[in-house]
């Protein structure tokens, strides 16, 4: 009898390590979905943040583009009024030589 007793002790116990096992899997199995979940959340955020960062580049290479094409024109007028000035400042000399 009491080796019976012994084997059905041993088996309880085994009985109780194999249930508290699975709890303990059931727990690591939710807590693993749950951090999976909170990856996928960070990776929808990054992803988000990325396309943002993205469309500020946009914006950003589209002004200095806007910026350049401005700094452009106004070299270009700079040129054509310094070509202007040197030319009348010629015809200037010419009419003073003309009345002298």
């Amino acid at each position: 009898m009491s080796k019976n007793n012994n084997i059905e002790d041993m088996l309880s116990q085994l009985i109780t390590m194999v249930a508290a096992i699975q709890v303990e899997h059931k727990e690591m199995k939710q807590a693993l979905e749950g951090m999976h979940q909170e990856q996928k959340e960070m990776k929808r955020v990054q992803q988000e943040m990325q396309n943002k960062i993205e469309e500020i580049e946009t914006k950003a290479e589209e002004r200095h583009k806007e910026i350049l094409d401005r700094l452009t024109a106004l070299k270009h007028d700079q040129d054509f009024i310094w070509e202007k000035t040197v030319r009348h400042e010629r015809e200037i000399h010419a009419i003073k030589m003309k009345l002298s």
